[in-house]
């Protein structure tokens, strides 16, 4: 996943905790705030709080910006600014957080209270809240009467107010579960004991130790510690705030605001301890957490996740333009014409590929070299013609335009340019239609910004009679398929396997061509069922060599699958049985006696693959999970999702490309019954 975590602060800081643990959860590079010169060129996250990053607010946000540069930006505000701290602190630290959120390209907030500030100061800004840590087991009895509030100590806290609360009530102590903040260590708290700084088991064996969980800080915004009484299944009394009427909604019955201390405290039963039972608790975990910030990244930093980010146009200096051509000298010679008005070229060559035309054509004249190669007739064989047709080009960079096809004069500049710049480049350029581009096309376009938000079924949008390619990587990907004979189809087939490969999909809305011919639908306009014979034998021929799930109808078992799944040796057979069960799926390892004759079982080349450390069931969104390492860069970790510090469990990877930091996933794996006597899994007793 190309992003960078920038991080500050020491470790046991609640703000630099969070970064620490969003980087551990998400995947990406993790880069300390003092070693953060030469970032990579990719996205980075900053996770804020204006006195981690210099001496006063502006400070620290002109350092953020000077370390990030034109890099695209994402930041988590905490401390967010509240005119409880004081008028001229607010108005300070206000200005300098407005213009940082302005900066990024993702602003996220911990509360709905928080985004409140932003959104009066004109920045749209997401909610994630806080997640729950995972709270262990600990066997330790409340101490009946004591009150417990966790965290540094400093002024405004609460510890005070609880504090003259208990002592007016009676029978009641104050336990402060942390040490005094940095500058504070003179202050007094009478009627608190304070603990000092707490080991993380420490900590929750105190908390353990706590018949009552209160967090009395009067501004509080978004809360560490609330989520650690959250998390341990405590029901909470907090100080009355917007923020606490958040959560009070967030998390009913266990959250419950406070205006009057006193009166809270007489009404509670000193005795007992308010547990809440574990099925009735709120669940938001550090992978749901990760999860929604994964999705912002996605939504803002697509291109640089997925490999598409464009290159910067470069002239090219020479092209081979290769024409397919079948009886029909006329539009051919048009077609020359208009590659002889082309601009901002310095060579061409143009190569007629015949695919067994009557006679060979003849081109009257043209500027360029003319080259005319041919093939027998054995169909229509337009993806055979092409290759050899590119078989015969001298230049690096391949201009593939049909027949009846009429380029613009700018048309081979700009399309060629893009491979000038990154030879992994597939660009497709605009075919009009008496003067107008397709609707579907057109709206594919805008739906993938001319596809640098390009996906794996972009292939769908590559057409090759305006299509230029690099040599090598056409080369690389071994040309069009020429097993295809018939209508259509070797245009997605190449660039399905182009896009698996590495490739950069390029719109061009400039480079522009005229189709002279009617399109396919209005060629068969007339005669329906020969429409639909030509559509489903294209359909058919992709199905078995183009394994996305919008290639294939569910449910239908082909020569070769989508996902390929490696499991540790001696896994049950019914676990193998269930990741077959679970889509398009082959498993390529262990192979068990029992299933040998599956054409599902056993070595096989497939799109995606998965490695499973250990012999468990697919994930319970097989579909989900694989979609989102796609969208994440193609590189993935998987973890279990009910275990927030586990080592991963498995890998997905698909698609070259040079992601060097693997995104990290939680997955909900599906239980799996695997008897060891298989005659019990056969007949199912």
């Amino acid at each position: 996943m190309k992003l960078t975590h920038l991080i500050a602060g020491e470790p046991t800081h609640g703000v630099t905790e969070y970064a620490r643990l969003l980087a551990q959860h998400t995947g990406g590079e993790v880069r300390s705030w003092d070693d953060g010169s030469g970032l990579p060129h990719a996205p980075v996250h900053v996770t804020f709080t204006d006195h981690l990053f210099g001496t006063t607010p502006d400070d620290a946000v002109d350092r953020v910006l000077e370390a990030v540069g034109n890099r695209p930006l994402s930041v988590s505000f905490h401390d967010v600014p509240q005119r409880g701290e004081g008028e001229e602190r607010f108005r300070r630290r206000a200005a300098a957080y407005v213009r940082l959120a302005h900066r990024a390209e993702v602003a996220v907030t911990n509360s709905q209270h928080e985004a409140g500030f932003f959104h009066d100061n004109g920045v749209d800004v997401e909610v994630i809240h806080l997640p729950l840590p995972q709270a262990p087991e600990v066997n330790i009895e409340a101490e009946p009467g004591t009150i417990g509030v966790i965290g540094f100590i400093y002024p405004g806290k609460g510890h005070a107010d609880i504090a003259a609360a208990a002592t007016k009530v009676g029978g009641w102590r104050v336990r402060a579960l942390g040490g005094y903040s940095a500058g504070h260590e003179d202050m007094e708290l009478p009627g608190v004991e304070v603990t000092g700084y707490l080991s993380e088991e420490h900590l929750w064996e105190e908390m353990a130790r706590v018949s009552l969980a209160v967090c009395p800080h009067r501004h509080v915004s978004a809360s560490g510690s609330l989520m650690r009484w959250l998390a341990a299944g405590r029901t909470v009394l907090m100080a009355d705030s917007a923020y606490a009427q958040e959560l009070a909604q967030l998390c009913p019955g266990q959250v419950k605001p406070v205006t009057d201390w006193e009166q809270a405290l007489r009404s509670h039963d000193a005795e007992a301890t308010d547990l809440i039972p574990a099925d009735e608790r709120w669940q938001h975990s550090w992978w749901d957490v990760a999860r929604l910030w994964q999705d912002l990244w996605c939504q803002a930093f697509k291109p640089w996740f997925t490999g598409q980010l464009r290159p910067s146009p470069t002239p090219a200096q020479a092209v081979s333009v290769i024409i397919p051509h079948y009886n029909d000298e006329t539009s051919l010679q048009r077609v020359v014409d208009a590659i002889d008005a082309s601009r901002g070229i310095d060579a061409v060559e143009i190569i007629v590929a015949d695919d067994g035309s009557r006679a060979l054509p003849k081109v009257k004249s043209s500027r360029w070299p003319v080259k005319v190669v041919s093939q027998a007739d054995f169909g229509f064989r337009a993806a055979a013609a092409r290759n050899l047709g590119a078989s015969h080009a001298r230049f690096p960079i391949l201009a593939f335009v049909d027949g009846d096809t009429i380029p613009e004069p700018d048309y081979l500049a700009r399309a060629a340019s893009w491979v000038s710049a990154d030879e992994r480049a597939v660009v497709v350029g605009t075919r009009l239609q008496d003067g107008v581009e397709p609707d579907w096309l057109h709206e594919a376009w805008q739906r993938t910004h001319d596809l640098e938000w390009a996906d794996s079924s972009a292939w769908r949008f590559i057409l090759s009679s305006v299509l230029t390619i690099s040599r090598r990587f056409f080369d690389l990907l071994g040309g069009f398929d020429a097993s295809l004979i018939g209508y259509g189809g070797e245009d997605w087939e190449l660039a399905f396997r182009a896009y698996n490969a590495g490739g950069v999909f390029v719109h061009d809305p400039q480079a522009r061509a005229a189709h002279l011919e009617p399109d396919f639908g209005e060629r068969t306009a007339h005669d329906e069922t020969e429409r639909l014979r030509l559509k489903n034998a294209e359909t058919s021929a992709l199905a078995r060599r183009i394994t996305h799930p919008l290639a294939r109808p569910d449910g239908v078992i082909f020569s070769r699958q989508d996902i390929g799944v490696w499991l540790p040796p001696h896994t049950p057979e019914a676990v193998i049985s269930a990741w077959l069960a679970a889509g398009d799926v082959r498993v390529t390892h262990p192979v068990p006696e029992l299933l040998t004759e599956d054409p599902r079982v056993g070595p096989g080349p497939t799109r995606i693959t998965i490695e499973v450390d250990q012999p468990i069931g697919p994930p319970q969104d097989l579909a989900g999970v694989v979609s989102r390492v796609e969208a994440l860069g193609g590189r993935g970790m998987l973890y279990d999702a009910h275990q927030a510090y586990a080592s991963p469990i498995g890998r997905v990877t698909l698609r070259r490309n040079d992601q060097a930091h693997p995104a990290k996933i939680g997955v909900r794996w599906a239980e799996v019954t695997a008897p060891a006597q298989l005659e019990r899994w056969c007949a199912g007793w």
